[in-house]
């Protein structure tokens, strides 16, 4: 009798797992994919930054450079100038080197806006 008890929750157990398995099929997005061309050229939703109202951008060591927001809270001995770029003095970590991905200027004593790199 404990035999057949086993025997069928092995059976039910096998049959909970091949339901399973068979529902886990790749059947795409019906009508919710974009045509290839469509899916190219669309402005994306979400910007990778977020521009601040001066939005010119700054040449320096062969990328361009654009300032973001928000102003960020950075103790000054982290920072070390590396240049002037449009008469804006630009800062980066202590320690990071070239190509870097962020530059600061500073706005306030320890604010500092962030500069992300376009290029």
């Amino acid at each position: 009798m404990r035999r057949k008890g086993a025997a069928l929750r092995v059976w039910l157990v096998m049959i909970a797992c091949a339901a399973g398995v068979s529902a886990c099929r790749d059947v795409g997005l019906p009508d919710r994919n974009l045509p290839l061309e469509e899916a190219q050229n669309r402005e994306l939703r979400y910007p990778v930054y977020e521009p601040s109202a001066s939005r010119q951008a700054l040449a320096m060591g062969g990328r361009h450079w654009i300032r973001s927001l928000p102003v960020e809270t950075v103790p000054s001995n982290l920072l070390v100038p590396i240049g002037t770029a449009g008469g804006t003095t630009l800062y980066a970590l202590r320690g990071a080197e070239a190509p870097y991905s962020r530059l600061y200027s500073q706005v306030a004593d320890g604010r500092w806006a962030p500069y992300l790199r376009l290029n």
